[in-house]
């Protein structure tokens, strides 16, 4: 700290110095701000004064006088002569005035890594300029490395030799951290926790610093069948940071099982039935047309067996059959055997149904299928084609002529100059035999007819 050198000058006249007697006739004495001078920066206003033996004395610069702004060196001198004695003393002082505080820099070592964000360590320094006294110190500066987040104030101090002190701060954003992923189906399993159709899978992404920028797009997994099928996702957030990956295990079977063979053998009041089931089947279910106690369609058997015998057979009575075989994942196959009774005729019918060993053997009345069927029936002598309609409701969806006694039905067709699609619905099928040509066609009496439900997976 710089002091101030307080300087009495003793003017001696022609007669000469005597000593003691400065202090006798009063050497001008400063006082700053009502007291003694320091000679150490002010940071106010001060006001300069001079006190004196004012006794036959005359005096030279001895006034009050105030310093309002800053200075590095103001002076002031007082002198004071005593005519009497031939004698003059003088003082001089000097005054530091720095009222102001230093300007401040904070400087960063680079720019932000990556959308504005720092992702790594950064450097800041501070640095202050003082107009008056001059810069005494700076701190707060040095190298940040978290914690993360998105308005960190970095701070600096700097202190001038007068005392006073100024701070800064810039603000920046920080993250070292990748975001978070969640990998989420669409949907349940359809069955024992395996999917048997498409399945959507979406990424997610949770980010606590700059957010989440982008994540892997949905997908859709649809094959081939596995156990477990893996969908891998990642995200990025806005500073950059790229996931690990995340994988979701599906166990995934579209597949249906073989469809079975089934053969029946009636022995006396009852008929014994077989069919072959794959190592991958975990269920059969056999139905029967008619069904029990009057109803159209009954189930009669479902469990893992081969066989079947069924003896609530009524004498006189044609009896069909479908077995329907299921895997783990809930997919099925079946097959049909046994020709019928046909129900009662329907909205499209022109007659009865033919009673004898004709009627629709594939799909069974009363089935619940999953994808279009085969439809078939039992052959007709003599007939040159046959007519099959198809009805949803009260609105015929199709009609067409085939020459053999089956129709695959499509997910999509058109008819009559209209598209149609199997859509989910209960539908109600009819066939015709046609005898003649088709440019003249005689046709015979109903064949049968079967209903039939179709939902959708």
């Amino acid at each position: 700290m710089t002091r101030v050198l307080l300087v009495c000058v003793a003017l001696v006249g022609a007669a000469g110095v005597l000593p003691g007697t400065a202090a006798a006739e009063g050497v001008p004495v400063a006082s700053c701000n009502g007291g003694a001078c320091s000679g150490d920066w002010y940071k106010t206003n001060v006001t300069v004064g001079w006190s004196y033996d004012a006794a036959g004395a005359s005096a030279s610069g001895c006034g009050s006088a105030t310093v309002t702004v800053d200075t590095s060196s103001t002076s002031f001198a007082c002198t004071v002569s005593y005519p009497a004695t031939g004698r003059t003393y003088g003082q001089s002082i000097t005054i530091k005035k720095d009222s102001s505080p230093p300007t401040i820099k904070m400087s960063l070592s680079r720019d932000p890594d990556n959308g504005g964000w720092y992702t790594q360590r950064v450097s800041v320094s501070v640095s202050g300029d003082d107009g008056a006294s001059g810069l005494a110190s700076c701190s707060g500066g040095g190298t940040y490395g978290g914690p993360d987040g998105g308005a960190i104030a970095l701070n600096g101090t700097c202190t001038d030799n007068a005392g006073n002190a100024g701070s800064a701060s810039v603000t920046i954003k920080y993250d070292t951290a990748a975001p978070t992923v969640t990998a989420t189906p669409s949907r349940k399993p359809d069955a024992n926790g395996w999917y048997n159709h498409p399945v959507g899978v979406a990424f997610n992404g949770t980010d606590g610093g700059s957010g989440v920028r982008e994540c892997t797009p949905a997908a859709v997994y649809k094959g081939p069948d596995a156990s477990p099928a893996k969908l891998v996702g990642q995200c990025r957030d806005v500073a950059g940071h790229l996931s690990a990956p995340v994988t979701v295990e599906l166990r995934y079977d579209a597949t249906p099982p073989a469809r079975p063979t089934l053969g029946w053998v009636k022995r006396g009041t009852s008929i014994s039935l077989r069919w072959t089931a794959g190592k991958d089947v975990v269920r059969a279910k056999l139905t029967r047309a008619p069904g029990l106690k009057g109803k159209r369609s009954a189930v009669v058997y479902q469990g893992k067996a081969k066989r079947f015998v069924d003896r609530s057979i009524a004498p006189g009575t044609r009896y069909w059959y479908q077995v329907t075989l299921f895997d783990q994942a809930g997919n099925r196959s079946t097959r049909s055997l046994g020709p019928r009774p046909p129900s009662s005729s329907g909205p499209a019918s022109k007659g009865k149904a033919n009673h004898g060993p004709a009627g629709i053997v594939s799909p069974a009345d009363g089935a619940v299928l999953t994808r279009p069927p085969l439809v078939a029936w039992s052959e007709v002598t003599k007939a040159r084609f046959y007519n099959v309609q198809l009805w949803r409701g009260q609105l015929k969806v199709l009609t067409t002529w085939v020459r053999r006694p089956k129709l695959a039905l499509k997910p999509s067709w058109t008819s009559q100059g209209r598209r149609h699609s199997l859509v989910a619905g209960k539908y109600r099928l009819y066939v015709w035999p046609a005898f003649g040509t088709p440019k003249n066609p005689r046709y015979g009496t109903l064949v049968g007819q079967s209903a039939f439900v179709v939902k959708r997976r």
